[in-house]
């Protein structure tokens, strides 16, 4: 199966024929007894919300913005994120002209969520998030095991043959210049972001990114990495398959951090 970045990355593509001032943040808060919230944030940039304004004007046109901000498909949505997850509410987000969501669910038991990094992109609503909904049938989801103050995270394992070569070609020489400074303004306003917040606090980790509470699973600034063309090509080059390698690479990319570990230990205060 495909890993996450891998799905990203693919679904980028059909994201391309739109400003992509995106952003879309995930977080599961858990409790100390197993319990807590998956909260998804989903924000479209002002220039994103003209255009799909001005195309929802037009006679017999769906309208992007109220099929995003609609309650049901959320409800249906939650059933997939485990058993027993449950829609909690929906709030609508705007901030500098820029429009999105904020969709929260609630679980009893961590051990039965399926959780995917970056499938806040399905959030953006019809023909927006296809490109990453097609590639997201190969992707599984990484899953939790918690007892007795202990938490792991297990990623799926990625295929031997799983390469990057999905990832828009960075060109080199002398034209490398203009179709940096395109796709930098394509993309400089897309984050993506998902993380997990331990609310009891944590004790011990083996987590790569830890602020405090809060573990970092993946964060994305395709702004940061395009300021150096150097590290999209990193990208493009990437063997997903090859953990140590993936973690010897990106280390040295700037905007991007991302799990390499199989599993990821937490003790929890």
């Amino acid at each position: 199966m495909k890993t996450r970045l891998l799905a990203l990355v693919a679904g980028l593509a059909a994201l391309m024929s739109l400003s992509s001032c995106i952003e879309t943040h995930q977080t599961l808060n858990l409790k100390k007894d197993g319990s807590g919230t998956l909260v998804e944030e989903t924000m479209m940039g002002a220039q994103m919300v003209a255009m799909m304004q001005l195309g929802a004007g037009q006679p017999g046109a769906p309208d992007p913005i109220a099929e995003m901000e609609d309650e049901q498909q959320y409800k249906d949505k939650a059933a997939g994120y485990g058993e027993g997850v449950e829609f909690e509410k929906l709030e609508k987000v705007e901030k500098n002209g820029g429009k999105g969501v904020k969709v929260t669910y609630k679980f009893k038991d961590v051990n039965k969520v399926r959780f995917e990094p970056g499938s806040g992109l399905d959030n953006m609503g019809p023909g927006a998030g296809d490109g990453v909904k097609e590639v997201k049938k190969e992707v599984q989801p990484l899953t939790f095991a918690y007892a007795d103050g202990k938490l792991t995270i297990t990623f799926p394992e990625p295929p031997k043959d799983a390469k990057a070569e999905d990832i828009p070609d960075v060109p080199a020489g002398e034209d490398l210049a203009p179709q940096a400074a395109q796709m930098m303004q394509m993309f400089k306003d897309m984050k993506v972001s998902a993380k997990v917040v331990v609310e009891p606090g944590i004790k011990t980790t083996n987590a790569t990114y830890r602020e405090g509470d809060t573990i970092t699973l993946m964060e994305v600034n395709f702004g940061e990495i395009l300021q150096n063309p150097d590290g999209a090509k990193v990208l493009q080059k990437l063997d997903m398959a090859d953990r140590k390698g993936m973690e010897e690479a990106l280390k040295d990319v700037k905007g991007v951090k991302m799990e390499t570990k199989k599993t990821v230990d937490v003790e929890v205060k």
